[in-house]
């Protein structure tokens, strides 16, 4: 019966010495840092468009109050001193209009670019930083369920064998000794690799 639970021990310990102690807790600090970068996202598209919104304002100020003035300016230059300016100011605002209407659109299509650009970005950055912390999630899940079922076949082990096998002392002689293989490995790799080349 000993050699049997000598063995269970052993089993159980190579499948479980890989495994990462990772708090139960880790489980819910991650989803809650999640959770918050979603909100960063959503907040950082809110102010990407109240900024673009905000410059867009800008530009109709500057249409109204410097770009205008100007264009007419410009216009009642070219115009005769004798022509009525009350009969022709229909005809005169047909031509201003569209180059004022022109100029404002430019600018907004420029900014609205910009705005779609950086969006665009900011949400494609979002989804690889959201399918990376999927992941990680889901990592940090199964390390935590892993660890339990290690902790409960430990537990197992110990009460099937009593005090008769330190699953402890088993599990870092094994730990000890896959360490030293991995290490015996790596050299015979090297070597390998050396071998190749020549």
């Amino acid at each position: 019966m000993k050699n049997i639970s000598y063995v269970i021990v052993c089993i159980c310990s190579l499948l479980f010495l890989g495994c990462a102690s990772i708090p139960p807790t880790t489980v819910t600090l991650t989803q809650e840092i999640i959770k918050e970068a979603d909100e960063m996202h959503q907040l950082n598209i809110i102010l990407v468009n109240q900024l673009f919104e905000e410059r867009k304002q800008v530009i109709n100020a500057f249409i109204t109050n410097e770009y205008t003035p100007t264009i007419i300016k410009k216009y009642e230059a070219l115009l005769p001193d004798s022509l009525d300016y009350k009969k022709a100011l229909p005809n005169i605002m047909k031509s201003v209009i569209p180059v004022i209407n022109r100029k404002k659109d430019s600018l907004q299509n420029v900014l609205s670019d910009q705005q779609q650009n950086i969006i665009t970005s900011l949400n494609t950055n979002y989804v690889s930083y959201s399918k990376a912390t999927i992941a990680l999630q889901q990592l940090i899940n199964s390390a935590v369920k892993l660890k339990k079922a290690e902790n409960n076949a430990l537990s197992s082990i110990q009460d099937l064998t009593g005090d008769s096998v330190d699953v402890k002392k088993v599990e870092s002689t094994i730990d000890g000794l896959l360490i030293k293989t991995g290490t015996d490995m790596s050299k015979l790799l090297e070597v390998n690799n050396i071998l190749k080349l020549n």
